[in-house]
């Protein structure tokens, strides 16, 4: 019987090799596509953090940029020295914000070692040559005081569209402080997915080799030139290839849908919410720039101060340029304003909000953060109260993302995951199978019984 055993003993290190194989090939392959998931979500924030902060600037300061005397102005506000909104964008969202005229920084809330704001010096070259000379926003990882930030500069241009400086923001790479543990879930799913496939499957393999090859019996050299025997052997070692590989599979494809899968989902939805409740800090301000004075309803509309909400589109076109943010402000629980367009191209004025919503946002006052239908749309939304003078909520501002989005970048992610581990597998059992059978051939072309004692 010492034939059989060093049959077996192949079999079980070629499955734990090829498993080892495959779940590196796995680990390292799925672990770089939520990478880039995560490089897309901070350029993203990135985005909306510029676009909303210049909007700001632009609604606080009347006119167009312009230098003179060697500043930079906006209408006739002077930039240089002004901290304002740059000290108001990292104290609502943590990030890196500088004005600059030409490459070198008039405005900025970026320190350096010692506690000193960076005013004055310059900007690389590289970036330089993109946005200064090319007239083109451009994204790149830096490193400030030891940290990455991701960081995008967008061209700034004096009416007659000549480029005079610039505009950018940073947020550091870890800002998205949900990333790191679902990131490390993601990759201890893989480890423990894999090497519970792999003990199942040698299990699996131990067990029934028994049984699969009870009839090899390599004392006999007579059932060694037997063809129909070793025919026999063949196929019964084939048959445990297969049957390890559809255990395999079967055990691979179940867990991973019910962790990696689960991962991902919660990753994707934490990334969105992070970048609404920033979008959603810098959006107020924004309004509040555009509209001075208190929530009120007269005669029968939403009001700041003068200006009337109803069926006025500035501010939520504004949010909702150039980001994918749904934004729609309600009188009670009634949409009055909104940058959703329905198919035939009008807005859903007039839409009701849902009775979760109305409880916990109009009767209780508190914020509301979760999936729900904003005028038609499903959507994950933050929804904040709209306060009159005496602090009776009597409306809501929200700000959204639709649902299909997150749901086609969590699809498009966990069918790369997918294909990326039937691929592998495919391959690893190939090779399992290509090694199976050569071991059995061997056996038949008597490599094997040269290394047999016969009695």
């Amino acid at each position: 019987m010492k034939k059989k055993v060093m049959l077996k003993e192949k079999l079980l290190r070629v499955s734990i090799v090829l498993i080892a194989l495959f779940t590196a090939t796995i680990f390292f392959v799925t672990d770089n596509k939520v990478n880039n998931l995560v490089e897309k979500t901070i350029s993203a924030k990135v985005e909306s953090i510029s676009n909303l902060g210049l909007n700001i600037i632009k609604s606080r300061y009347d006119g167009d940029w312009n230098v003179k005397d060697g500043k930079l102005f906006i209408g006739e506000n002077l930039v240089n020295n002004n901290f304002e909104v740059v000290d108001e964008i990292k104290e609502k969202t943590g990030s890196l914000a500088t004005i600059y005229l030409g490459n070198e920084r008039v405005a900025t809330n970026e320190l350096d070692k010692d506690g000193e704001r960076t005013v004055g010096t310059m900007v690389s070259n590289e970036v330089a040559e993109i946005v200064l000379k090319k007239g083109v926003p451009y994204e790149r990882a830096e490193t400030v005081l030891g940290e990455k930030y991701s960081v995008k500069y967008v061209p700034i241009k004096d009416n007659a569209g000549k480029v005079i400086g610039m505009w950018s923001v940073g947020i550091p790479k870890s800002s998205i402080s949900i990333q790191g543990s679902n990131i490390l879930a993601m990759r201890a799913s893989i480890v423990v997915i894999s090497v519970i496939s792999g003990i199942l499957g040698c299990g699996i393999l131990i067990l029934y080799s028994k049984r699969f090859l009870k009839g090899v019996d390599t004392h006999k050299v007579a059932f060694l030139g037997a063809e129909s025997k070793s025919n026999k052997t063949r196929r019964k070692v084939l048959s445990l290839s297969l049957f390890l590989i559809g255990t395999f599979l079967v055990i691979w494809v179940t867990i991973q849908g019910f962790t990696i899968g689960n991962v991902v989902n919660n990753l994707e939805y934490n990334n969105i919410k992070d970048r609404l409740n920033t979008s959603l800090e810098l959006g107020y301000t924004l309004i509040n720039e555009q509209y001075k004075g208190d929530w009120s309803i007269k005669y029968n509309k939403l009001y700041k101060g003068t200006n009337s909400f109803n069926d006025n589109y500035i501010v939520v076109d504004r949010i909702g340029s150039n980001t994918e943010y749904l934004s729609t402000i309600f009188m009670g629980d009634t949409v009055i304003s909104t940058n959703i367009l329905k198919s035939d191209g009008t807005r859903p004025i007039g839409t009701k909000a849902s009775n979760k919503v109305i409880e916990t946002v109009l009767k209780q006052g508190k914020e509301y953060t979760g999936e729900t239908t904003v005028a038609g749309k499903r959507c994950i939304a933050r929804y904040i109260p709209l306060k009159d003078r005496s602090g009776k909520t009597i409306g809501m501002w929200v700000l959204g993302v639709e649902k299909k989005l997150a749901i086609n970048r969590i699809a498009g992610l966990r069918k790369a995951i997918t294909q990326i581990s039937l691929l592998a597998i495919i391959i690893a059992f190939a090779t399992f199978l290509f090694l199976s059978i050569k071991m059995v051939s061997d056996i038949k072309n008597f490599n094997v019984s040269l290394h047999t004692s016969i009695n």
